[in-house]
């Protein structure tokens, strides 16, 4: 009897124990799975995430915070679990698996280098031995570097002439330059910041009891981005086109226009200041 109650003991502590490695075990091969998946997934498909992130920034030239874009839906058996970007700016990608009892979290940090220039390197608390093959950090080397990153970061933004919006006003000049004297605003369209055309410059013109305004491009062609403010743009009118000449303002296009038919031209928006690319400041 003393041994069967023995056996029985043993049993109790012993089936508890198996199930526990059984599931441990389980646990870990699916792990492994994943993490395999996540490998052929990152390898073939990266860049159906990475993608618009970089376009994001192209056109708005800061990375992406929550809320800025949608993400893609997590692809089905690609080994992740979630990914979210954080407010930080950091893509977060948790994948279904464990390392030594913790998730695994890739943290896709951006590396900001100038206005047009950005990439996002891995960097993980998880060992590169597990994730190392698809998780480089090529330049972060641990989860450690991410701050003085992202302040590397902020200095390259703030150094980058701001916008206030993805889009400007320009002038579409008819084929007739001279017809401008009857469309006016009717002309004025939006425009990317991020497309080069000229300025379109202004000078008030005496002659005897004549007055009038003239308005010519500028030789070159720039982004709407280039002009923190208006007195940006107002400033390169006169250095290109000499003094007096300052940006054509929209809601009063009139006068004689030196300007080529069918081009494009950079103006101030001064009846919706919300649709110029530029701050609006004191003149």
């Amino acid at each position: 009897m003393t041994r069967i109650r023995g056996w029985g003991l043993l049993l109790v502590l012993c089936i508890p124990l198996l199930v526990f490695f059984s599931w441990d075990r389980l646990g870990a091969e699916s792990s492994r799975i994943n993490l395999e998946r996540y490998e052929t997934w990152s390898a073939e498909n990266s860049g159906m995430l990475m993608r618009p992130l970089l376009q994001y920034f192209a056109q708005n030239k800061k990375p992406a915070a929550p809320g800025d874009m949608a993400l893609p839906a997590v692809p089905k058996n690609s080994g992740i679990k979630t990914w979210a970007l954080q407010p930080d700016t950091i893509l977060l990608v948790e994948l279904d698996a464990k390392v030594d009892g913790r998730v695994v979290r890739l943290k896709y940090v951006p590396l900001v280098r100038s206005e047009n220039g950005i990439f996002y390197d891995c960097v993980s608390a998880t060992s590169p031995v597990q994730v190392g093959r698809f998780c480089r950090a090529e330049v972060l080397k641990s989860e450690a570097d991410i701050p003085a990153q992202l302040e590397a970061n902020a200095r390259v933004l703030g150094s980058m002439p701001p916008t206030t919006g993805a889009s400007g006003s320009v002038v579409a000049v008819p084929g007739q330059p001279s017809d401008l004297n009857s469309c006016g605003f009717q002309c004025v369209k939006p425009q990317s910041c991020a497309t080069p055309r000229p300025l379109a410059c202004g000078v008030v013109i005496d002659e005897g009891n004549s007055r009038w305004l003239e308005v010519t491009g500028t030789p070159e062609a720039y982004r709407g981005s280039d002009f923190a403010t208006r007195n940006a743009a107002d400033r390169v009118c006169e250095q290109v086109l000499g003094a007096g000449h300052r940006l054509a303002a929209a809601a009063s296009l009139g006068g004689v226009f030196k300007l080529t038919g069918g081009n494009e031209y950079w103006v101030h928006n001064d009846v919706r200041t919300e649709a110029n690319c530029w701050a609006t400041d004191t003149r």
